[in-house]
Order: structure tokens, then sequence, then C-alpha cells
């Protein structure tokens, strides 16, 4: 099945990225050792993976808090381990209460990720708890922005109206601090995840009429008592975005464990994922966004909802565009220079190089995290320094991380993030730390030194080059 949003031929100039979105009510139950989180991926290998579960177990002792700043959910680490293997690391994650979204990227796109920002809404108990609401992330890549809102609804057929009117609250109240963005809408590309709880209307229906329409693959009659297709046909709700009707069964209710229906409820579409793409954002440039599945995982069975996946390819802009179009920014603009070897237990000289014509991008809180090579976490650094805002010599910027930080041999990884951490402006090689042989040996050259003769071979590049 592939639902096409726009007809519309995307230019030759235009690049072609594949975003993979999850959604999944866990029923506060833990993964199990045995539990295949990467078949979500449905033999693919995105460039980005969104992730956004619903009723994620809280620990009493955090129930205060409503967005959660440190630790991870086990779901989340899974799905994590299972995709470092493949190349991709977890740059951020958002958490309200037991709502968690986290975006994941291949490391080679990961230096081209600009204005990363999340935000939560409290829905439950008139605002004032976050046991329903909605968490989001909103980033730039490649110079397209893009809005992904994980929401989890009001439950129970006769909340049909409290559902509506969560959706309009979030619209005109969910904010973010770039003002050409500052609604979910104003984005170029914007996907609308969750467990939205919209039931089939039961006053015509019984289960038992239910679960035979869904084993006679009847699906087209039951989405005619579909809430949320009703709520779009009318314009109450979801009318902005579009949807491809679902072709595979309810994703809920079930019987853990099994793929059989729990007659406690009736079986309903309540886990769904909603689009839209402005595709005149640009003038000379259309914008599109091709679906290419849209499915629900039968196979796990660790929940009493089975996760909802589906898989886009969207369109952003070549560095060609990017020139034409001024887009400030585009691609890293930090280049780390490698001065080893490095020993461990000593201090550590970081040098790297900014042209002229992109300073203006630096910051006076910009800072350096310190990585493991194997980390797949850009949240969980093992130390950091604020970066120079003045060139050491020669046009290069020095730093220096004293002795405590490199403790152990190993590979490590430099990453630059500009102030607030929303954009990821240099990205270094691995680099291995040892320990100092102390057998008498050749010189170590000055690391400035090194930097000059890696300056002077770029500069002999460009000159051929021109």
């Amino acid at each position: 099945m592939v639902k096409i949003l726009k007809n519309i031929q995307m230019s030759s100039e235009l690049i072609s990225m594949n975003v993979q979105l999850v959604t999944w009510n866990v029923a506060a139950k833990f993964p199990s050792q045995d539990t295949n989180l990467s078949s979500l991926l449905n033999d693919s290998k995105p460039d980005i993976i969104l992730l956004g579960l619903q009723e994620v177990k809280a620990q009493p002792q955090n129930l205060l808090a409503d967005n959660f700043l440190a630790g991870e959910d086990p779901w989340t680490a899974s799905l994590r381990n299972q995709l470092a293997p493949l190349g991709y690391i977890k740059v951020r994650s958002i958490r309200l209460v037991g709502i968690v979204l986290s975006l994941f990227a291949l490391v080679k796109h990961v230096p081209h990720l600009r204005g990363i920002e999340t935000q939560y809404t409290r829905l439950g108990f008139a605002g004032y708890w976050g046991n329903k609401g909605c968490v989001s992330i909103r980033f730039k890549i490649y110079g397209v922005s893009v809005c992904i809102v994980n929401a989890h609804l009001a439950a129970h057929e006769e909340f049909y109206k409290d559902r509506v009117e969560s959706y309009n609250n979030v619209l005109g109240s969910h904010l973010y601090s770039t003002e050409e963005t500052e609604l979910i809408l104003y984005h170029d590309y914007v996907f609308w995840i969750g467990d939205l709880n919209f039931r089939l209307d039961s006053e015509t229906l019984k289960f038992e009429e239910v679960d035979l329409m869904v084993s006679k693959d009847e699906l087209g009659k039951l989405m005619a008592f579909d809430q949320l297709a009703r709520a779009r046909q009318s314009g109450e709700a979801f009318s902005e975005l579009n949807e491809t009707l679902p072709t595979f069964p309810p994703s809920y209710k079930y019987k853990i464990g099994t793929s059989v229906y729990d007659s406690k409820r009736f079986p309903s579409w309540t886990d769904r994922i909603l689009y839209k793409a402005n595709v005149a954002n640009y003038e000379n440039y259309k914008l599109s966004l091709n679906q290419h599945s849209y499915t629900a995982h039968a196979d796990i069975l660790e929940s009493d909802h089975k996760p909802v996946s589906s898989n886009f390819s969207l369109a952003v802009f070549s560095t060609k565009i990017s020139n034409d179009l001024l887009l400030p920014c585009f691609g890293p603009i930090v280049n780390f220079i490698d001065t080893g070897p490095y020993y461990a237990h000593e201090d550590f000289q970081v040098l790297y190089t900014v042209k002229i014509e992109d300073r203006k991008h630096m910051k006076t809180w910009d800072w350096i995290g310190v990585f493991r090579a194997e980390n797949t976490n850009l949240e969980d650094h093992l130390s950091y320094t604020w970066a120079a805002t003045k060139v050491a010599r020669d046009q290069v910027f020095e730093v220096l991380f004293d002795e405590s930080v490199f403790l152990a041999p190993g590979n490590y990884i430099l990453v630059y993030f500009s102030a607030g951490a929303r954009d990821v402006l240099g990205y270094s090689k691995s680099f291995n730390v040892k320990f100092r042989d102390w057998s008498p040996g050749p010189s170590r050259p000055c690391p400035l030194e090194k930097a000059n003769e890696v300056k002077e071979t770029e500069t002999a590049r460009e000159a051929l080059e021109l």
C-alpha cells in the first residue's frame, strides 16, 4: 500500500529522506528479553525513527515530576540497544508521566540537526495532571522543519467531546520558541501519533458482531463507526491532518500475550498516525510527503495494544538548494582536528576550526560533550566543557579538558552543541585514548604545530579545487 499525499514531481535537486514512526501503548508492562523491537522497522533502515509510547510505567517516587529529566524508560532503552548495531543514535527524548517520545537518527545525519526543541501539554484533570496529554519534538534537518506530536487522549466511548476539545486545545497552546514555527501546524512536515482513544460507536454494535467482522476482514464496514473518521469529516478535530484509513485490524483491546480480543472493550483503532505537509512553504520548490506503509504489528504480544507504525519519505534540501535559498547553518560548521596520540590521565587539548563566515552561528554558551564511541545516547555525555569564543592561534580554536576526564583507555567522540543543545554543529571521528608508553622514542609534536599542518593542507586543497 502506497499513499501519496500530493501528486507532485519532486525536483531532481531535492533529496528524499525516509522516516519511520511508531506509536504503542505498552499498558504499564516491561519489555522481555525476547522482545524484538527492531522488527517495528519492517526490514527497512530509515534515516530517522520516532518512537511514541503511552502508559509507560512510572515509579511512585517520580510521579510528582511531569517531565523526567534524567534516566530512560526500559522500552526506549531496549530499542536504542537493538538499533545500535544498525548505526543509530538516540538524539532526544521527552517524557510526561507515562507519555514518551524519542528521536533516533543514523549517525551521519546527526550533525545536520538544528533547532531541536521539546514541549509538553497536560490534559488530565483539567490540565493539572499529565496522565493524559501530549509531548512533542520539533527540529530542522537539511533545511526543512519537522514536528512530531505523541498524544494520549481521554479513554472510553463517552468522552468523544473531551478528545475533540483536547486536540483543539493543543493546537492553540502547544508553542515553540521559534517564531516562524511557533505552532505545530506551521512546520513543513507534521506528524501526530499516539493512543488517541477514538472508539467505535457502540449503540448499534455488539462485541461479537465486531469480532466477526474483523475475522471476515470486513474492516471497511467497521470504519463507518470510527469516531476519529467522523471527527475529521465533520471538521470537529484532526481535519487539518491527513490519514490513510487503516487496513489493519483494530489495534485495541487484546488479551495480553495473545492476538485475541478482550470482550471487556469493543475492538477499536485507538492507535493512529496522521500527517501533514505544507508543500508550498518555499518559493520555486515544492516539498512532498509519501506514505509507504501503515500497519499494526500483530506478532508483538506484551500489551493489550498492538504497536502501529508507518513509513514515509519526505523531501529535504540539497546543499545546492541551501545555497540558492541562503539557508543559514545548513551543514556542520565545526571541524575537529585530530592531534593524537592521546593519553589517559593527562590534560586533553581539543582543537577545531570554523570558517569565518560560519562563526556568526557560534554563541557564548556553546559546549563540547565527550562520549564513549560506543555510546548511542546524545543525552548521556561523560563530561563537557564550554566552547571557545575566540581564535587561539592561526584560525584554530582551543579548549582543554583536565586529566580527570579521560581516565580510562578507549575510543571516544566529541560533539559540539549550540547553547541549549538545540543544534549539533560538529561531530568528531572516533579517536583512541591509551596509556602513555614511557620508553624512549621520538618526541611528540606540539598540537598547535600539527593543527597548522592540517590547516595548511586544507588551504592548499581548497586552492587546487578553485
